[in-house]
């Protein structure tokens, strides 16, 4: 029986140095998911250790790049704080709100002006006021014997002189048509009598055709001018027909009454239809 030389079989753990590094380096190409070897972990780890006592902190592209993958490039950020903004725009706004505080004034500034208007309006008032008044005092282009703003008495007295002076003249009865006339001449100076004697008697007879009466209410009666013995009077006079009771139309309008003083009594002088 031959005797056969028994095979010295290296088994992988005890190949050389050289052998294990190269299949380690086929273990890493063969590896599709590209972990990292005993091998690879162990340089990783030394090149750290250089990196770390050297002072220098582990990139981590290098580390990646040592386990046979890729490095990573990721993206920087610009970090900021909050409640901070780029350097050029704090400026912006800083310009824009010096510009709005130049145009737009503040509710508070908004709020002074309308104050002061009220304030300044409210002083001028009182100054117009105030001048009306001291001109009124003074009654500038008045007679100082104008007696119808000093003289109550004789304001009076002479209002109701006119008051009866016109309820005569342009009031009348039909019952009575022919003491009109007389009666008129009692309250009226001679020359306005003559002037109403030229159609006394074609009134008269149109009255009684007619057969109405009239009432005569002269109000208000303001007396605009009074001296001893003259005085104008400007009335409201209203003038209201009847027949037989039944009114029929009336009329009025302004007049105004010159008055003067006869023998101690006011006769009207002058009617003026306004």
């Amino acid at each position: 029986m031959n005797e056969r030389r028994p095979v010295n079989r290296v088994t992988p753990k005890r190949k050389p140095a050289a052998d294990s590094g190269s299949d380690a380096t086929r273990r890493r190409a063969s590896d599709p998911r590209g972990r990292p070897t005993p091998d690879t972990a162990a340089a990783r780890r030394s090149a750290d250790t250089g990196r770390r006592s050297a002072g220098t902190p582990p990139a981590r592209g290098a580390s990646e790049q040592a386990a046979g993958r890729p490095a990573r490039v990721r993206p920087t950020r610009r970090r900021t704080t909050r409640g901070q903004e780029p350097a050029s725009r704090p400026a912006a706004v800083r310009l824009d709100k010096s510009a709005a505080s130049r145009t737009e004034p503040t509710p508070s500034r908004q709020r002074f002006g309308a104050s002061w208007t009220t304030v300044a309006a409210a002083v001028v008032a009182a100054a117009v006021l105030a001048a009306f008044a001291a001109v009124a005092a003074l009654r500038p282009g008045v007679n100082d014997s104008n007696a119808a703003f000093v003289d109550g008495a004789a304001t009076e007295e002479v209002r109701a002189a006119a008051d009866n002076a016109l309820r005569t003249i342009y009031g009348y009865d039909i019952a009575d048509i022919d003491g009109y006339q007389d009666k008129v001449r009692q309250v009226v100076t001679d020359k306005m009598a003559e002037d109403l004697d030229k159609f006394a008697g074609t009134t008269i007879e149109a009255i009684k055709q007619a057969q109405t009466s009239a009432d005569a209410k002269p109000e208000p009666v303001g007396v605009t001018m009074l001296t001893e013995d003259r005085a104008e009077l400007l009335v409201n006079l209203v003038v209201s027909a009847t027949k037989d009771g039944v009114a029929q139309q009336s009329v009025a309008g302004p007049v105004v009454l010159r008055m003067r003083k006869v023998d101690g009594r006011w006769l009207a002088a002058d009617i003026v239809d306004q």
